[in-house]
């Protein structure tokens, strides 16, 4: 039975040809290579990942990207099991041709699962104790000994699944330091936050 102490809230609607835009990302906290590496993560218990199914095809996938505003997307199934990772690069570079070659088909014609970075075969983590009292600038070093521009964080839940924590982004990380990267090339985007933080 409703609880009947409750009045229903005042209602509008929405009005026609008035523009109504998705929200702002908001602004991340600022870093240096000193703070606390958590507060460079995305937390996914507050932030929760954009996800695509590994049968989606690659301009879905970089649809998904470009209206969402992020660089990466998770490959999931209907358990909500990982399967992988996707990025922007990934899905436009050398990989999706290489793909394409080896499994005989148009690159028109792949999908997320042909390209995807798969959880066990090339995806290193990093674990959420070994965070937890880390810095910013042992997080990009990791980035940069990986040669990677992202990294999850996992924990382990009570029956020793991983269970996903949160991600580290390279370009985030330079947002939030105030850099402007300068080049989409992961080499040059390292030279120019490494150099920055031996300032």
């Amino acid at each position: 039975m409703p609880d009947t102490h409750f009045k229903p809230l005042p209602r509008t609607k929405l009005k026609r040809g008035v523009p109504c835009y998705l929200p702002k990302v908001a602004v991340r906290p600022t870093v240096d290579a000193n703070s606390p590496a958590l507060k460079a993560m995305t937390d996914f218990s507050g932030a929760v990942p954009i996800t695509v199914s590994h049968n989606a095809s690659l301009d879905e996938a970089n649809r998904i990207m470009a209206l969402c505003h992020v660089h990466y997307l998770l490959v999931a199934d209907e358990q909500r099991q990982l399967l992988g990772l996707v990025t922007e690069a990934g899905s436009k570079g050398h990989r999706p041709l290489t793909a394409a070659q080896t499994l005989g088909v148009r690159p028109g014609e792949l999908v997320v699962g042909d390209i995807m970075i798969k959880k066990h075969d090339d995806a290193e983590v990093m674990h959420l104790r070994d965070v937890a009292g880390a810095r910013v600038g042992n997080v990009v070093a990791t980035l940069r000994e990986m040669g990677v521009p992202y990294c999850l964080v996992v924990d382990h839940d009570e029956e020793d699944n991983h269970v996903l924590c949160g991600v580290f982004s390279l370009s985030q990380i330079e947002r939030q330091m105030g850099l402007v990267p300068q080049s989409s090339e992961i080499a040059q985007t390292f030279s120019d936050l490494v150099s920055s933080l031996d300032h």
